[in-house]
């Protein structure tokens, strides 16, 4: 038994199944659903190992949940004519700089073209600078839009989060966090997007934004107290440590098996993949008391991931190729789109827990917070 099996045993005596936390959970619906879960995962090795994947797709979507479905954060495409435009603006430039050194040359050794060479000159300069600028700014944005699909991983299933987190996570400094957010509403990739007291959290839906407004001196104080929090953590607890450590184990596996997969396609999704993982890794490390809601995750979807990044690696590294293998690639490589919608689910059930848990402590320190009131 893994380590993350017995811390999570410890706690729950069978693996504690993922609810929605909206809901009033079901013990007999929780069984059945560990029980069918157990069942699909039992098929799953199975299949692996005698080789036959044309069930894997379907006993993934058994153990797979769906998400809430919110969009207020928006994935932006990028667009190759940013690097197009950055090309043609450097080009000209190129060739205004050309023609300043030739019309300079002309300006000095013939006096006949004097007023042509110094309106050529004046032209060619201001050509030169409004390249400069369109350059400037579209390399700007390129960047911006960089920093943005940091955000967008970090933001997408949050409702709040700590501009100090965010800055965290993204490796980019908190005043230009602040700026890039900025930009972001001004660009409707976050058209609902608002800043908290003294810009130290960010509230992504104005629904949540009207909440936040009838118990501000709540939030303030709960998130203020967070970010405390934040810079008070300590060293980690073995147990948490060996759950990160597993944790990187399966980033890395992933990682390295991307390194081996030459396919453009499954090369994307294993991206995508590792940046999902990798976020909840990186959620359960500032969240550790969540660990326990993991179990799914740890127990079944990672070990059957590990498992079907190995299988489709032999298949592809054999030379013989036929009919029975190429639908053996197809299948894994559709069982790996029902995993990431599944890893997509599992992130967003973990926020889910977390704002409910949230909200109760919101409202306890109200309570608190009037008592404390009534006491002066």
């Amino acid at each position: 038994m893994d380590k993350f099996k017995k811390i999570f045993l410890k706690k729950n005596k069978e693996p504690e199944v993922i609810e929605n936390v909206s809901e009033v959970k079901d013990i007999s619906f929780e069984d059945k659903f560990l029980e069918e879960s157990q069942k699909a995962t039992d098929i799953l090795n199975k299949s692996i190992l005698n080789g036959s994947f044309s069930q894997l797709p379907a006993q993934i979507d058994k153990i797979a949940a769906e998400t809430k479905g919110k969009e207020y954060v928006f994935k932006y495409e990028r667009r190759y004519i940013d690097k197009v435009v950055s090309a043609i603006g450097i080009l000209i430039n190129l060739v205004c700089l050309y023609f300043i050194l030739v019309l300079i040359g002309t300006l000095i050794y013939s006096k006949d073209f004097m007023i042509l060479s110094i309106l050529g000159i004046i032209a060619s300069v201001v050509i030169f600078i409004m390249n400069i600028l369109v350059v400037r700014k579209t390399v700007s944005m390129s960047h911006f839009y960089k920093r943005y699909d940091l955000y967008y991983e970090d933001l997408r299933y949050k409702d709040i989060e700590l501009i100090g987190d965010l800055a965290d996570y993204s490796k980019i400094p908190v005043a230009q966090v602040i700026k890039d957010l900025n930009m972001a509403i001004e660009l409707k990739l976050i058209p609902q997007g608002h800043f908290g007291t003294d810009n130290l959290i960010f509230i992504n839906s104005d629904e949540m934004y009207e909440k936040y407004k009838k118990q501000q001196a709540s939030y303030d104080r709960y998130y203020k107290k967070k970010a405390e929090e934040r810079l008070r953590m300590g060293e980690r607890t073995e147990e948490i440590q060996a759950l990160l450590d597993q944790g990187q184990e399966y980033i890395d596996k992933i990682h390295q098996s991307n390194d081996i997969i030459k396919d453009k396609e499954i090369s994307d999704k294993l991206d995508k993949m590792e940046k999902i993982v990798s976020m909840i890794f990186y959620e359960l490390d500032l969240s550790p008391q969540y660990a326990d809601k993991l179990g799914m995750f740890m127990n079944y979807y990672l070990p059957t991931t590990k498992k079907l990044l190995d299988s489709y690696i032999e298949i592809d590294e054999k030379e013989v190729k036929g009919k029975s293998l190429k639908k053996s690639k197809k299948d894994i490589e559709e069982a790996f789109d029902k995993l990431i919608v599944s890893f997509d689910s599992i992130l967003d059930k973990f926020y889910q827990a977390k704002e409910l848990d949230i909200a109760s402590d919101i409202s306890t320190m109200e309570i608190l917070m009037k008592q404390e009131n009534l006491m002066k």
